[in-house]
């Protein structure tokens, strides 16, 4: 509903009357069941049990409509990843209706489905990795939001209910996953519910699968304790425990985000840096750190100077923001000669040429896709109105007859390929091409089928 929309029904709904109004919701609430349940959910009395029985059989079904010999394929993932979404929209209302436990509820049904298609879906597409990461954060945004609101005895019944999921075997082989159940209803944590919580965890590890899934698991268990000692209060504890295990990166990273909650900077710093001489492995995630620590207390310079480490590592999302510093402190100027120099000499020639396009240094940039053809596609539409007969040769050369193995597929690309040529480019040497390549291999009508299809579209 765009806004205009929104004041249309607020005008309409102001000037109607309390009965027109009353009557129209037991119209409504008759013919539409969606309605009808929430109309009752937040002015009667809603029947949780029905509707957790409702919306198992719609994801039941929906997995079932989409499955085919036991696994689900790229579009049916996206299908049921849809249906998942919505419940968890429906299950966040009855969150702000004022029902805390049914909604959690109601997002655990989406957790146990999205878990059981890690392991039977084609989740290429991002939907399963995408409803996994709304349902986690709808969790936490709930208990971060009830947690002052509830008794410590439902606390307890909540995390009961997200203790038997943690516990299911969907998630064998998916430690990250499963812990994120525990870990997105911490703030409902309370001394009791935290044994029960390391009670499960270990029974886990104790039946996990040798090797991979068991290594870890102790790893997530120990995060897990430290956060439930955070999370509790108990200070001393907590940050004992974490320096003990800090060689552990995840340990160690769950004591950065402490002490950057707690403004405890100077502390942060120390363990980034620390960590960055000893463990190259994740390098980049201190990095990451040290520029929020920076940028928080206001050292431009250290955040500069980190920020040039990571871009000359060849991490080019370091590119935009050092520019950026470096031009509010009028810096980028004077060093831009110098730092192209060094760019050239330590990035690759695929960072080199991104940065080399975003500052229009195109001279350079058409001698680098010169030397490196694969960067030919990436940079034509930049480069053609400066160099138009370089591109369409090299575009000619190592984009639209850069196929190894003949074929309708291939053909398909090739048009696609001179097609995408003739938006930036010139439709008449996109015309030549076809003729030219039609004309070479007359024994090969579907080349001949594929690429009159793109002529006919010039």
């Amino acid at each position: 509903m765009n806004s205009e929309e929104k004041q249309s029904l607020i005008k309409a709904v102001n000037e109607a009357s309390p009965e027109g109004l009353r009557q129209f919701i037991i119209n409504q609430a008759q013919f539409d069941p969606t309605f009808f349940r929430d109309v009752t959910a937040q002015f009667g009395d809603l029947d949780t049990d029905a509707e957790l029985v409702q919306t198992k059989k719609l994801i039941q079904s929906t997995v079932r409509k989409n499955k085919s010999y036991g696994f689900i394929d790229y579009q049916g993932c996206i299908v049921v990843c849809n249906v998942l979404d919505d419940v968890i929209n429906k299950y966040m209302l009855r969150f702000r209706q004022g029902h805390y436990h049914h909604a959690m509820n109601g997002l655990l049904l989406v957790v146990e489905a999205a878990g059981k298609m890690l392991s039977d879906a084609d989740s290429s597409s991002g939907a399963l990795t995408d409803t996994l990461d709304r349902v986690f954060g709808s969790m936490k945004n709930l208990s971060t939001n009830i947690a002052p609101e509830i008794l410590e005895s439902q606390k307890e019944i909540v995390i009961k209910d997200v203790v038997r999921v943690f516990k299911r075997k969907l998630f064998s082989g998916w430690p990250e996953e499963r812990y994120k159940v525990l870990y997105n209803v911490l703030p409902l944590v309370t001394v009791k519910s935290a044994k029960s919580m390391q009670t499960a965890s270990r029974a886990v590890i104790k039946a996990a699968n040798e090797g991979y899934d068991t290594v870890q698991s102790e790893i997530y268990d120990k995060i897990l304790h430290a956060r439930i000692l955070i999370q509790l209060g108990q200070k001393s504890e907590a940050e004992k425990f974490m320096e003990e295990n800090k060689n552990i990166p995840q340990i160690r990273e769950v004591e950065i985000q402490n002490s950057l909650i707690n403004k405890n900077y100077s502390r942060a710093e120390e363990l980034c840096l620390e960590a960055s001489k000893q463990d190259q492995g994740w390098r980049r995630i201190w990095e990451q750190y040290l520029i929020k620590i920076y940028d928080a207390t206001d050292q431009q310079q250290k955040q500069e100077g980190v920020l040039e480490t990571r871009l000359f590592a060849n991490y080019p999302d370091a590119y935009e923001p050092l520019k950026k510093l470096r031009e509010q402190d009028g810096s980028w100027e004077g060093q831009y000669s110098k730092f192209l120099e060094q760019a050239a000499k330590k990035l690759t020639p695929e960072n080199y040429a991104f940065i080399l396009a975003k500052e229009r240094e195109f001279a350079k940039l058409i001698k680098v896709v010169m030397q490196h053809p694969e960067l030919t596609e990436t940079y034509s539409k930049d480069l053609y109105a400066s160099y138009p007969d370089i591109v369409n040769k090299l575009y000619y050369q190592n984009v639209v007859v850069n196929e190894k193995h003949p074929g309708r597929q291939a053909y398909r690309r090739m048009g696609r390929r001179i097609k995408n040529y003739a938006s930036f480019g010139s439709r008449e040497t996109a015309a030549k091409w076809i003729d030219r390549l039609i004309a070479e291999y007359p024994s090969r009508p579907a080349l001949a089928e594929e690429l009159n299809k793109v002529r006919q579209k010039l």
